[in-house]
């Protein structure tokens, strides 16, 4: 067994920020027209879009930390609104870089301003053993009075606030996603899945599972994902596959259209069974999250099967996880299209999982077998 030492910074830089975080909420709640950074931020992205209309083909973070948008936001104000929140913008580009990214902070500021740090040391050591790690589907879990501690702050927090800290660490801080900003709310209500280390109830995995009554939330059926931007790179068989699954009727196999809701909700016979797992996180250093983006999987497809579901939509941008799935002995897992977004050099590909071929691919391999051929080169 191997172990790593995690860092868990709760005692950062930001906490130099909590006197100005506390002096916004307090002018959120008696100004007249602004009462969230929602608000600030729809003001100046429609303002934006009007002067520069290019930035539009990109998403929240190209047209937050184009340098034109800086130099405008720092020389004008919105006229509409108190002075205030200008002066506010220009210190949240001082501080933070741009106005989506202090939301972002905000948003961390509020769930740790509830809780008390406990010392660090209860974190090193976190275990390269699989058999340490426990994982579960949880459904509504707003209602689940569970705490949970995780890798971004040495605090039990109740679970819908862990999860709702890790999104904001991984996908808004760290990965720049800021368009999950305005649907936080999702990572603190709903069902998802939990993967987390048994002795010390440390959740290093969670995921978003959303049922298809749910799809008007679906990140895959967002116009941003359905754009002419879109690559299509779907198998002219894939009608086959997904009638194999069994949710589908036959019509299916003829259809060359995988790309919207309407393509599904014709074939569709089993409604249940199909999903979009979203939000995927894994937490710590590179070399750790490759142990959990293998064991997550391995928990996920186990845990979707057990829920009923056999088909999931999801959206990927780890080639680790794309170059893994093509290493495995049958289909279980087929790319619709991709998209190379705000020029990186890496694609985010729309595709399928096909839950119970994946479960039964890797329940024949552990992460010795994985470490010890190729997956620290999968990357």
């Amino acid at each position: 067994m191997s172990a790593i030492s995690v860092e868990c910074p709760i005692e950062n830089s930001n906490t130099n920020h909590n006197q100005f975080f506390q002096d916004v909420q307090k002018k959120f709640e008696v100004d007249n027209i602004i009462h969230s950074f929602q608000e600030l931020v729809t003001l100046r992205k429609n303002e934006l879009l009007q002067i520069y209309p290019d930035l539009s083909n990109g998403n929240l973070a190209a047209i937050f930390e184009s340098s034109r948008s800086i130099a405008h936001i720092q020389s004008h104000a919105i006229i509409s609104i108190n002075s205030y929140w200008h002066q506010l913008e220009k210190t949240a580009i001082e501080l933070f870089g741009n106005l989506l990214a202090c939301w972002g902070y905000y948003e961390r500021f509020l769930i740790l301003d509830k809780y008390q740090a406990l010392p660090v040391s209860l974190f090193n050591n976190l275990p390269r053993d699989e058999f340490e790690y426990k994982s579960e589907i949880v459904e509504h879990i707003e209602n689940d009075p569970r705490y949970f501690y995780t890798l971004h702050c040495n605090t039990p927090l109740l679970l819908s606030d862990a999860i709702k800290l890790i999104n904001i660490e991984l996908f808004i801080i760290e990965y720049k996603w800021y368009e999950i900003l305005s649907l936080l709310q999702l990572s603190q209500r709903g069902n998802h899945f939990l993967l987390y280390n048994k002795k010390r109830t440390i959740l290093v995995s969670t995921s978003l599972i959303q049922n298809w009554n749910d799809r008007k939330n679906w990140l895959s059926f967002d116009p941003f994902f359905q754009g002419k931007q879109w690559i299509s790179c779907h198998p002219l068989d894939a009608g086959k596959y997904l009638y194999e699954t069994g949710i589908f009727n036959k019509n299916i196999i003829s259809e060359q259209n995988c790309e919207n809701e309407t393509s599904f909700s014709n074939y569709l016979d089993d409604y249940d069974a199909i999903c979009e797992v979203l939000r995927l996180t894994v937490s710590g250093p590179k070399s750790f999250r490759y142990f959990l983006l293998y064991l997550c999987q391995k928990h996920l497809m186990k845990q979707l099967v057990d829920y009923g579901k056999l088909l999931s939509f999801t959206i990927i941008e780890q080639p680790v996880m794309l170059n893994l799935y093509k290493k495995l002995s049958s289909t279980c897992y087929l790319s619709r299209c991709y998209n190379y977004i705000n020029g990186s050099n890496n694609a985010t590909y729309k595709g399928f999982w096909f839950t119970q071929k994946l479960r039964d691919e890797l329940s024949n391999i552990d992460w010795k077998n994985i470490n010890h051929s190729s997956f620290k080169n999968l990357g």
